[in-house]
């Protein structure tokens, strides 16, 4: 499993964090830290993974391969699959 700030196409950032904060009820809150990380110049992407993760909405997904390997070297051996 990995935790992930996902957004749709064509999808701001701010609009992804909104729709993710929401399944938890937590709208405002997440897009508050959002904005607020956005005005220290943080990354879009960044700051919403940063806000999503502060209040528990990233999104889990599974990784490719083992389900028993650490997240680290599943997204390892996504890049470079093993014995290669």
């Amino acid at each position: 499993m990995a935790l992930v700030a996902s957004k749709i196409v064509d999808e701001p950032w701010r609009e992804a964090v909104r729709r993710r904060g929401a399944v938890k009820g937590l709208e405002d809150e997440c897009l508050a830290s959002f904005d607020t990380r956005c005005a220290a110049g943080t990354k879009e992407f960044e700051a919403a993974y940063l806000a999503l993760q502060e209040f528990g909405c990233l999104e889990e997904v599974d990784l490719p391969g083992d389900p028993q390997q650490p997240p680290g070297e599943a997204e390892s051996d996504q890049i470079e699959p093993p014995g290669s």
